[in-house]
């Protein structure tokens, strides 16, 4: 008798990665293809349909639903991607698309990329067993997810945990949204680079200015104890720290996960700051419980596949 799969398909803005997974979460089978936006909605839908049956064509089992994550606001009842901005997506209808395309007949469900990757860490990842929980990814940029009782909160407009985009100081760095101080702008690989570049006069010592201004730069001089470089991450970690509280208080969560490359390299350094400053800002019964961590799910697709298991 052959086991279920499902396909879980991780949808960015250069590259679409598939994943055969079973109900254990063990990637069975993965392959990527270029995500190439610029042809249209129409022909990206047809290379993810191309990969979801490729996918399940190198593995023996019966594929019982398929899981997307994407980027961007989206209507998570009838799988719609309202508006992504990297795909240059509005109002597509993935779900219905991607469905009409297969040869087999099975549930396809969509969700936010960021709220998929927090289902992997609920159902196979670091928060097993944890109803209550945050997810924070500092990548390019800054996502998060939360599951309350078990649920994940998805909001009206599947819009909830966009804590990127809230202001943590409406004076501050003029985000790409159109809002300034956004907490991405301070925490995330382009606020790291965003800050470098703001001190960057200040410290004209700084190994920096001898280099090619990059994250990867940036991360070895605080390595090397360099003052700008150190500045530019502790404002990070502060950043990081406010939107912490801001989780904390709404959610009373026992845990906060940490994911997202940028977030995993400057690593504890990050997170130390980060608990520093959330430990001034929220009432404090509620951070005695509260743990920390780091996400365990690598391959990206689990989320998504995470989302096709949850829902079955």
């Amino acid at each position: 008798m052959s086991q279920d799969i499902v396909i879980g398909v991780d949808l960015g803005g250069t590259k679409i990665a598939f994943a055969a997974v079973d109900r254990q979460g063990k990637v069975l089978a993965d392959y990527t293809l270029p995500t190439l936006a610029q042809e249209g909605a129409d022909a990206v839908i047809d290379r993810i349909v191309q990969g979801i049956e490729a996918t399940s064509g190198f593995v023996s089992g019966h594929v019982v639903g398929v899981g997307i994550g994407s980027p961007g606001a989206i209507d998570v009842e009838y799988g719609v991607i309202l508006n992504a901005v990297n795909l240059n997506w509005t109002d597509v209808p993935l779900a219905a698309g991607v469905r009409a395309g297969l040869k087999f007949d099975i549930p396809v469900q969509v969700q936010n990329d960021v709220n998929v990757a927090a289902l992997g860490e609920y159902l196979f990842g670091a928060a097993q067993g944890v109803s209550d929980f945050v997810y924070l990814a500092v990548g390019t940029g800054l996502g998060g997810g939360a599951m309350s009782g078990g649920k994940l909160i998805s909001g009206a407009q599947g819009m909830a945990m966009e804590v990127g985009h809230i202001s943590i100081d409406p004076n501050g760095r003029l985000c790409g949204c159109g809002t300034r101080g956004c907490a991405e702008m301070y925490i995330s690989g382009k606020g790291v680079l965003e800050g470098a570049r703001e001190h960057l006069a200040a410290f004209p010592e700084s190994p920096l200015h001898r280099s090619s201004l990059s994250t990867a730069a940036v991360v070895a001089a605080d390595k090397l104890g360099d003052p700008l470089a150190r500045l530019v991450v502790a404002e990070a970690g502060d950043a990081l720290g406010t939107v912490m509280a801001w989780s904390v208080a709404m959610f009373n969560p026992a845990l906060i996960l940490i994911g997202g490359g940028m977030g995993k390299v400057l690593g504890d350094r990050l997170l130390t700051r980060a608990r520093t400053t959330l430990a001034t800002r929220v009432y404090p019964p509620m951070l005695e419980k509260l743990r920390f961590g780091w996400s365990q799910i690598e391959v990206t697709a689990v989320g998504a596949a995470a989302l096709a298991w949850l829902n079955r």
